[in-house]
């Protein structure tokens, strides 16, 4: 049997998580319209 790799890239779905903590906690700022990017290490 041959290996399988699963790859989940969930970056997209941290920054819209994070977006809607900070608005749920009153922020003005909605990051979701900004351009970003995220950097693991």
């Amino acid at each position: 049997m041959g290996r399988e790799i699963l790859h989940v890239d969930v970056n997209n779905a941290f920054l819209s998580w994070s977006a809607v903590n900070m608005l749920e906690n009153g922020s003005n700022l909605d990051i979701r319209t900004i351009p970003a990017i995220i950097r693991w290490r």
